[in-house]
């Protein structure tokens, strides 16, 4: 789902899409001007009331627009609207110009990746109880990234099976966490025995891979999401901010 979309697409196992089912309204607009759009940037697989969900979050880069969740149920087909306005607005006296790219959940722990900018140069997880109606901070962490790279957090997700995080970053010269900038290159971290390394104030990423060095065909392009597929396969999402998304696999 793109951050200015109203719809969810779902694919089928060989990516060619299926259904759309509309997480909420989006009147006569394709795409959902920045102004008054929920930027929906993260999203993750949640049991809420013995069904097993999909729990989106806003943003929160610009409240009140930006400062909810949207809890869907794949079976029934309902969509819930969550009001994360105190969570964020705890989240913003902890991190300055709050700005949620990415998100995992980890045993009972949500995680949210907190994107840096140019004015703002540090990336943040935020770990917070899974309660899906009314999450609270528990702590944050930062990202410690190799020097001289200002690139922004933008796609998380875990494995419950080998226990690691995979996190994508992605260049983009902004100064605020509303504006597209020129975008540049985008990277992968593969963060082993995950739950030991954020257990600590501090995530240092040693090992980080320049996805144009993987393939040229990453150059340019944004990646804004990251899903493990199977057992060495992702699948990265990549947004040029015209509207145009596409998808990469990638073997690890």
């Amino acid at each position: 789902m793109g951050d200015d979309a109203a719809d969810i697409i779902i694919l089928t196992n060989t990516l060619q899409e299926e259904e759309r089912i509309s997480l909420f309204a989006k009147g006569e607009f394709l795409r959902t001007p920045k102004a008054i759009k929920a930027d929906i940037e993260a999203s993750f697989i949640v049991n809420h009331n013995t069904a097993e969900c999909i729990l989106y979050f806003g943003s929160g880069s610009l409240t009140p627009h930006r400062d909810s969740a949207f809890l869907f149920n794949p079976v029934k087909k309902e969509v819930l609207r969550i009001d994360y306005s105190g969570f964020y607005n705890e989240l913003r006296k902890n991190c300055k110009d709050l700005n949620i790219e990415a998100a995992a959940l980890i045993d009972d722990d949500f995680l949210f990746g907190i994107r840096a900018n140019t004015a703002n140069p540090n990336n943040f997880i935020a770990v917070a109880s899974s309660t899906v109606l009314s999450p609270e901070l528990k702590r944050k962490i930062q990202i410690k990234l190799p020097p001289n790279l200002q690139i922004g957090i933008s796609g998380m997700d875990y494995s419950t099976k080998t226990d690691q995080l995979f996190i994508t970053f992605s260049s983009e010269d902004t100064s605020n966490a509303l504006d597209d900038g020129k975008v540049g290159d985008s990277y992968l971290a593969i963060i082993e025995k995950a739950k030991s390394s954020l257990s600590k104030d501090e995530l240092i990423i040693k090992k980080l891979t320049n996805l144009t060095d993987i393939d040229a065909v990453f150059s340019q392009q944004k990646i804004e999401g990251i899903c493990l597929i199977n057992s060495n396969q992702l699948l990265l999402v990549a947004d040029d901010d015209l509207g145009n998304t596409q998808l990469f696999n990638l073997s690890y």
